[in-house]
């Protein structure tokens, strides 16, 4: 049997492959780095038992296959005998157009695709930050960091959120255009600042602009002080 793994979720993968061994009762496994093993290699692993007559349990792992030539590669995998278990792994998602992926069918094989899914959402962090949660914002801010958010990516966004709440606490026509659900929330949160703090707020939003534009301001230090300056608002 041949299954092809892939998908960045890589601790799933591993249970999944862990899974199938011991649901087939293989007590070893062989594994390789497609670019250690040669196909000729590859294929005579695949028909060798263990001392103890046990079928091969194998895996071949492709994550960093890149450009190589994985024609030989697919002749082998189809000489291979109908018992031997072969798990295509990749701790990358493949393409359709991956050659394993694209002869899955003719291969019989069985793919699997494992993705992480993110945990974070940066319209939570945006919410926890204007409505001043300060253990939330963090706590939010912590899981787009985690999911590689880049804080550039960040830092647009609150400078979103302190728009929204300005136009509805100035009354702004843009305000009228807003959805009903974001008029909402931003109503709500206006009614946390003056009009003087919410003017102080995108005083100091323009200097951390511009000073991250220039690299005065540390990456990691960059949306932690721009948190503070709404909090201590």
């Amino acid at each position: 049997m041949i299954y092809i793994v892939h998908g960045d979720d890589l601790v799933k993968s591993r249970a999944l492959i862990l899974n199938q061994q011991k649901k087939l009762g293989c007590e070893s496994r062989l594994e390789f780095e497609i670019s250690d093993i040669t196909p000729k290699e590859l294929l005579e692993k695949s028909c060798s038992n263990d001392l103890f007559g046990n079928q091969p349990f194998i895996v071949l792992d492709v994550t960093n296959a890149g450009r190589m030539n994985l024609d030989p590669y697919l002749n082998v995998i189809k000489k291979m005998p109908p018992l031997t278990t072969l798990i295509i792994l990749s701790g990358k998602t493949l393409s359709k157009s991956n050659l394993f992926i694209k002869k899955s069918q003719e291969l019989k094989a069985r793919p699997n695709l494992n993705e992480v899914t993110p945990s974070s959402n940066i319209f939570n962090f945006i919410d926890a930050v204007f409505y001043k949660q300060r253990e939330k914002a963090y706590k939010e801010l912590a899981k787009l960091l985690k999911d590689g958010v880049s804080p550039f990516e960040i830092l647009p966004m609150i400078f979103y959120g302190i728009r929204t709440v300005a136009s509805s606490k100035f009354e702004a026509p843009s305000y009228k255009k807003l959805h009903s659900f974001v008029k909402s929330k931003s109503s709500s949160q206006a009614k946390l600042f003056t009009e003087e703090q919410l003017k102080n707020i995108f005083e100091k939003f323009r200097k951390i602009d511009m000073k991250s534009k220039l690299s005065e301001i540390d990456e990691e230090l960059l949306i932690p002080m721009t948190i503070e300056i709404v909090l201590n608002s």
